[in-house]
């Protein structure tokens, strides 16, 4: 590849240059003229030539040229943009920048990084003529320490064997900062972020290239950054200025950053959050705990998620209209951090109550990073000037797809990048949910099951029972949830009783089905993807359900029989784990039948081992299907946070069961949780359930 022809002799670092940036001009040249030479002269050298001599031209005569629209800087040959689709090198990991090469590499970024920032201050200077003096005096200054942090960066290069140009230079700088319309466009686009960001980077790799022996290019970045710090603060002065005074720097710095800024931008990728260089900058503490904690896509279109467990009410009362009671209300806001698990940190995920600053440090300081959170109403709805209404999104990922839900949040289809499986509703979605469509369309698996609709089918059914040698079954309605909408009878009992069984609710939704009351050795779930029409299995987690057949919580251990009994484990390796194999015969089938339902997503299928009349093991293939995500689901996500080869423990319990409400996790060197156990939610006054996970080496001691 072609080289640039421009080379520089080393320049010789000054003992400070931590001078403020509003100090007079030392120069022969005009702010005007300096700004126009680097701005549209296409001559590296000239580009960044510094002039020392008089302050008697400081202002000079001002440019009335108009500078607005898009302006692109000269620059020639190999160091003009590239486009979108040249490959580019990736930033060298720090365990690499041992070789000169990859250092070379890294101080290609950092260089067209500050040429950009010098050429992004010369427009400033020449669109906004009129902006304070003092301003324009100290961001003149500040253009003229980026040309020497050019200049110092191109000659460590050379020394490494890199030619500044030899690699693709982004223009995403250049494309985001230039369209600024006003001066605290500026500070804000580029001080307050781009700058900002480069406090975590300049000091994380000066410390890094330190590490690694190489002390001339430390000693570069270390100067950097504390050059920056002078700049930050020099663009948090005049955006105080300039911004309402009703608002905290954190309020007013977000509000003014529009997709694809935000405040993640003025943060280090990959590196540690430098908040000692954010206070000598100026910033105050909440700004810091605000900005630390805060997340959003920096380039990948994000997922939205939605925790809505009350999908199987709303779909039981279609086509009637649905809205929860205070108790499911209460329910979602216990539990709806569960989002966050599901999520990756670039996503967005919607909270009625999202949780405190302190919440959400509390977390991050044991392994649990939040994604971007979006407020919505007590109704589930978001805010009429909420920015993700206009964001380009990926995706819409409710817990479960439901007609409430869809007519909610379609005004955010028109802003998905595909068409999401989550806006389609028709009636065979209502099928999926249902209990007895199920164990119709799927009987060869269901194990013994019977779907009456009427008082005389409910009563053929019992007697069947008997006569087979049962004496208790589970009386249950079609939709329900965590073991909700379901009951332990006695059979003789249930055969004398008299008086209806069938109300018009119970019709609406289907009638009840009965199944013997077996005696459960172990419960369990598959964990299914249904993704362009196949179906995937993702994992296997154990259940945990009390006596009463309520869900409590679920485990996901490196090895799914690791601490069952020998006959247990022998049993499902040898009988029962091959029947969800993608190729087996029933996840085949209820590919199919989800095919037919047209739906995408994913599956949660309950199922169990237990002892039949005989005392026999056998396996119930499945008791029920989850056509949403599942705690099931939220337990193996789980273990992305964690440290591999430990298992994890799920649990729902009430708040009076958690009279040691404490955090115990510790996590290893790579900010995975390897033991202890952490609380996922906030207490709040009206807290009825609260979600604990533990961590562990053997799941046997969970």
């Amino acid at each position: 590849m072609e080289r640039s022809r421009a080379s520089f002799n080393s320049p010789k670092m000054p003992k400070s240059s931590s001078s403020p940036p509003h100090r007079e001009l030392i120069k022969n040249e005009s702010i005007d003229e300096l700004a126009r030479r680097v701005l549209f002269s296409d001559n590296l050298e000239e580009k960044l030539r510094h002039l020392p001599v008089s302050s008697e031209r400081v202002e000079g005569p001002i440019s009335r040229d108009n500078f607005s629209g898009k302006i692109t800087p000269a620059r020639a040959g190999t160091l003009q943009f590239a486009s979108d689709s040249a490959p580019r090198p990736k930033l060298p990991a720090s365990a690499n920048l041992v070789t000169e090469e990859n250092r070379g590499t890294l101080l290609h970024f950092f260089a067209n990084h500050e040429l950009l920032a010098a050429e992004l201050m010369a427009l400033a200077l020449l669109r906004f003529p009129d902006a304070p003096h003092k301003f324009r005096v100290g961001l003149a200054n500040t253009l003229q320490e980026e040309q020497r942090h050019t200049r110092w960066y191109l000659a460590r290069m050379k020394d490494c064997g890199v030619q500044f140009g030899e690699f693709p230079l982004s223009r995403f700088f250049w494309d985001t900062v230039s369209m600024m319309e006003s001066p605290i466009d500026y500070v804000s686009r580029l001080s307050l972020t781009f700058e900002q960001a480069n406090l975590d980077y300049a000091y994380h790799f000066s410390g890094i290239l330190k590490e690694a022996g190489d002390t001339k290019s430390a000693g570069i970045l270390k100067r950097i950054y504390e050059d920056e710090i002078s700049h930050v603060g020099y663009g948090l002065h005049w955006f105080r200025q300039w911004k309402d005074e009703s608002e905290s720097d954190w309020e007013a710095l977000k509000a003014r950053l529009h997709f694809p800024l935000s405040p993640s931008r003025a943060k280090g990728n990959r590196t540690n959050f430098n908040e000692e260089g954010r206070r000598k900058a100026g910033f105050d503490d909440d700004y810091i705990h605000q900005l630390s904690l805060f997340e959003r896509s920096n380039g990948r279109t994000p997922n939205v998620f939605l925790f809505n467990p009350e999908v199987e009410n709303s779909v039981a009362a279609y086509p009637a209209p649905y809205h929860p009671d205070k108790r499911i209300l209460s329910v979602i806001e216990d539990l709806e951090i569960v989002s966050a698990i599901l999520a990756r940190r670039d996503d967005v995920i919607l909270m009625r109550r999202p949780p405190s600053l302190n919440h959400r440090a509390s977390l991050a300081s044991h392994g649990i990073q939040m994604p971007e959170i979006e407020a919505i109403n007590s109704d589930g709805v978001i805010a009429s000037d909420s920015l993700l209404r206009e964001r380009r999104l990926n995706d819409f990922r409710p817990w479960g797809i439901s007609p409430d839900v869809v007519k909610r949040f379609k005004h955010l289809q028109k802003n998905t990048s595909h068409e999401s499986p989550a806006y389609d509703w028709g009636d065979s979605s209502r099928d999926l949910f249902s209990k007895s469509k199920q164990v119709t369309a799927l009987s060869v698996w269901a194990g013994t099951t019977f779907v009456c609709d009427t008082a005389e089918a409910l009563s053929a059914a019992i007697t069947q029972l008997l006569d087979l040698g049962y004496a208790d079954a589970i009386i249950k309605r079609p939709f329900s949830t965590a073991g909700g909408g379901m009951k332990r009878i006695q059979l003789r009992e249930m055969a004398h009783r008299e008086g209806p069984v069938f109300s018009e609710k119970i019709l609406h939704e289907g009638g009840l089905l009965l199944e013997p009351a077996h005696r459960r050795e172990l419960d369990f779930s598959i964990q299914y993807q249904m993704s362009d029409g196949k179906l995937n299995q993702v994992g296997l987690i154990r259940q945990i359900i009390s006596d009463s057949g309520q869900y409590r919580g679920s485990i996901s251990a490196n090895k799914f029989c690791q601490g069952l009994s020998p006959g247990a484990s022998q049993f499902l390796m040898q009988e029962a784990l091959k029947n969800y194999d993608n190729d087996s015969a029933f996840t085949q089938a209820l590919e199919s039948w989800l095919n037919q339902n047209h739906y995408s997503g994913p599956i949660g299928v309950d199922a169990y081992l237990h002892r039949d009349l005989e005392g026999q093991l056998a396996l119930r293939t499945f008791c029920e299907i989850n056509p949403r995500f599942t705690m099931g689901r939220v337990t193996h996500e789980l273990r992305r946070k964690v440290s591999p080869g430990h298992a994890v423990k799920f649990e729902i319990l009430k708040r009076e069961a958690c009279s040691n409400y404490e955090n115990t996790a510790r996590c290893d060197d790579k900010g995975l949780i390897e033991s202890g156990s952490l609380y996922l939610n906030e207490l709040h006054e009206g807290t009825r359930f609260v979600i604990k996970i533990t961590i562990a080496k053997q799941s046997s001691t969970l």
